[in-house]
């Protein structure tokens, strides 16, 4: 979260709607580059824990 305080018109928002069980460790997630998508400064996977076992959320940092 210190890129969104590092810029202060920064919002942080779901990246869609959907829901991904989740597999392995975070390292899978970490590091993997995506194509450039103006106004996004980063995607993240939030893990999760529900009543059918773990998933993980999408999330982004957007200036928009």
């Amino acid at each position: 979260m210190r890129l969104h305080h590092q810029h202060p018109q920064s919002r942080v928002f779901r990246y869609n709607i959907g829901k991904y069980q989740w597999h392995g460790s975070s390292r899978y997630y970490l590091g993997k580059d995506l194509p450039g998508i103006p106004g996004v400064l980063a995607v993240y996977a939030e893990r999760r824990q529900g009543r059918n076992g773990p998933y993980t959320f999408l999330m982004s940092i957007t200036l928009n």
